[in-house]
């Protein structure tokens, strides 16, 4: 039993030896591993933006659910740890996109789709950092903060994804974000396509408010 022990504890050793940890936030201050990399979300800064969140203005309103996935890896030996995200946009009372997952009973959704979180979530996360790069304005935000930037994907309009850039702060005792969407590219752009130009979300800045 005793060698059997010294043996799984072996192994494990060789296997955190083996993988190379980068820091997501510093992942452009590094030299990229060669192999088995390891993007981390060292300092937890995912999990306080896993919830949902709402913003809402008249009969218009924007809802999005995050899950935190770790450890995600496409095949290629490399892992990451990714902030998904599913969501619902109303306009003028009209829903207009919704890739949340029904649930029972009422709460967060398990929205990870963790054998290929990257093709089938709609909002992917895959930089952080604090550098200003057309960050939303947040004078609420502590010095420092670090932005999550993310992708998101139209269902609605295929081809079409736009970008989020956000942070979490806390006023008043409520939690919120700020995020800023932008539209990013289009892949239809290379074949007779005459169909949307922009995502279904307009650009521009948003406050939401955790529920």
């Amino acid at each position: 039993m005793k060698h059997i022990i010294k043996f799984l504890m072996l192994i494990m050793f060789i296997s955190c030896k083996a993988q190379n940890i980068v820091p997501i936030y510093n992942i452009n201050g590094v030299d990229f591993p060669e192999d088995n990399a390891y993007l981390k979300d060292v300092d937890n800064d995912y999990n306080p933006y896993v919830g949902t969140w709402s913003w809402q203005t008249g009969n218009n309103s924007l809802t999005i659910i995050f899950n935190k996935l770790e450890q995600y890896t496409s095949g290629d030996g490399d892992y990451s740890d990714l902030l998904l995200g599913e969501y619902q946009y109303i306009e003028n009372g009209e829903e207009l996109v919704n890739t949340i997952p029904l649930i029972e009973p009422i709460g967060i959704p398990n929205i990870i789709n963790s054998e290929d979180a990257m093709r089938y979530n709609n909002i992917v996360s895959y930089s952080m950092a604090t550098n200003d790069i057309g960050f939303p304005p947040c004078p609420e935000c502590d010095p420092n903060t670090r932005f999550i930037i993310l992708s998101i994907k139209d269902p609605t309009r295929p081809g079409l994804w736009g970008g989020i850039v956000m942070a979490r702060f806390v006023e008043s005792g409520v939690e919120k974000i700020r995020a800023k969407i932008t539209m990013r590219f289009n892949e239809n752009a290379s074949i007779n396509y005459s169909g949307p130009e922009i995502i279904t979300i307009p650009v521009g800045v948003y406050t939401f408010i955790k529920q």
